[in-house]
């Protein structure tokens, strides 16, 4: 999947997240390990993960 990388949400199902339209990753508040990764205008979905791990893998791809 060129330019998409697939995540799991925190209950565990697939998210596949198109790297060129991330604008940033933060961490997701109560949650450590979990990543919200924001794209277009706001939107975000929350993977599983920490920051540093959910960083490295876009930074990959």
């Amino acid at each position: 999947m060129n330019g998409y990388v697939e995540f799991q949400s925190p209950e565990g199902d697939p998210v596949v997240v198109n790297v060129n339209r991330v604008n940033y990753v933060r961490r997701f508040k109560g949650w450590n390990d979990a990543s919200a990764v924001n794209f277009e205008k706001g939107n975000y979905v929350v993977v599983k993960g920490n920051l540093p791990a959910v960083m490295k893998v876009l930074a990959e791809e």
